[in-house]
């Protein structure tokens, strides 16, 4: 007769489960922390050296691109590499050393390059890291997948507050030296005493047939890929023009502003965490349909809502329901993708989500000169209608088993 095992057994197990998450978890949001150089020091940045607001422009934009370019080929080498583990700490790495690099930065083109040297990190940080965490939890990988979500806005909400004090004390080069600290350390620990073996890399002339036959061509791929689309123009043109509609047509003070915006954050690292451990257990296109379609009514409301109480509800709301689709989708891109493909789907849905998002601020810009800041909410609650109606037509085909 088998042995029961005893609490200390049971514990160590358990580590042993879900040690890879929670390690990938703090990497995830150590990458996160890195937002915090765009959103508080950029601006000290651009003071200090005498920048205009075109090269700020400059700046961010091509972090973005250069960020969104690192996508693909990091995806294609998360699947045929054996040891992912050891490039997602050298991601770390290599923004950690930006932010350290920067701090010596003396003029425009300086800053460029160095900001591009931590966007390939930004951008290459992912498709490794969700290609880990889908090997490693296949039964739970919306579950994964959003504790994994739910560390990166831990992490975006942690770096304004943890930066802005360092700049009370210190100017904006010894706060980028020791905001380098854990990029360095954390990915150093995480490629040295974190390994994680991908078992079955794929072959280059795999890779390409199989990318072709099991992501580009995928119908299924295609309508995640839409869906994550829609919502993340939502989510970025709402983070523009929420601001704006609270300080400008509200006239909040911008402390009160930024309390509202806070309460969004707050639900949206709550929120993925636990849609992704319900998807696991009652299928994602039911999920999806109803939380894009919440999504799209909490953002249009917005304007309805008095200050106060209401209004703190209805950005609890927006960002309960429309960051609470991110896992989703992706767990239901990687259950139609085949298993050893994750990291290059990782890319191609990064990729998409980061060049199509674009172009929402700059159409809800016009929809807002025309018709007012109201009415360009209105209009952002289109997007996750629009994937809501995508999810409706993809119903069919992603019906997923509810799991125990």
């Amino acid at each position: 007769m088998e042995q029961s095992e005893t609490i200390p057994q049971v514990i160590v197990r358990q580590a042993s489960i879900w040690g890879r998450l929670a390690t990938t978890a703090a990497a995830h949001m150590t990458e996160h922390l890195y937002v915090g150089i765009i959103t508080v020091v950029l601006p000290v940045m651009a003071t200090a050296l005498g920048l205009t607001m075109a090269q700020v422009g400059l700046l961010v934009s091509a972090r973005s691109l250069v960020a969104g370019l690192s996508n693909i080929p990091s995806g294609l080498l998360a699947d045929s590499a054996k040891s992912r583990s050891l490039f997602l700490g050298i991601c770390l790495v290599l923004i950690g050393l930006s932010s350290f690099l920067m701090s010596f930065a003396q003029d425009f083109w300086m800053l460029l390059i160095l900001m591009a040297v931590g966007a390939v990190g930004a951008g290459a940080f992912h498709p490794q890291s969700l290609a880990i965490l889908s090997s490693a939890y296949r039964d739970r990988r919306a579950l994964a997948v959003g504790v994994h979500d739910s560390s990166g806005n831990l992490g975006e909400v942690l770096a304004p507050l943890t930066i802005g004090t360092l700049l009370t004390y210190m100017d904006w080069r010894g706060t980028l030296q020791i905001w380098a600290v854990p990029g360095l350390v954390i990915g150093l620990c995480y490629a040295l005493f974190c390994v994680e073996t991908n078992s079955a890399p794929i072959s280059r002339a795999g890779l390409k047939r199989s990318l072709w036959e099991g992501v580009l061509t995928n119908r299924t791929v295609f309508a995640m890929l839409l869906i994550s689309v829609f919502r993340t123009m939502g989510q970025t043109a709402l983070l523009a023009f929420l601001p704006l509609y609270l300080t400008i047509e509200l006239k909040l003070p911008v402390g009160l502003m930024g309390i509202y915006v806070s309460v969004v954050f707050l639900f949206a690292g709550i929120a993925p965490s636990l849609s992704g451990w319900v998807s696991d257990r009652l299928g994602r296109a039911p999920l999806m349909v109803a939380g894009s379609a919440l999504a799209a009514v909490s953002i249009a409301v917005i304007p309805y809502l008095a200050p106060g109480l209401a209004l703190a509800v209805g950005c609890a709301a927006v960002g309960t329901m429309l960051w609470a689709l991110r896992p989703i989708v992706f767990a239901a891109a990687m259950e139609a993708a085949p298993p050893q493909l994750a990291g290059s789907l990782v890319g191609f849905l990064f990729t998409g989500n980061m060049g199509l998002s674009a172009i929402a601020p700059i159409v809800t810009g016009f929809v807002a000169d025309g018709y007012g800041l109201p009415n360009a909410l209105h209009f952002v609650g289109l997007f996750p209608f629009l994937a809501c109606l995508v999810s409706l037509g993809a119903m069919i085909s992603l019906r997923g088993p509810a799991r125990s």
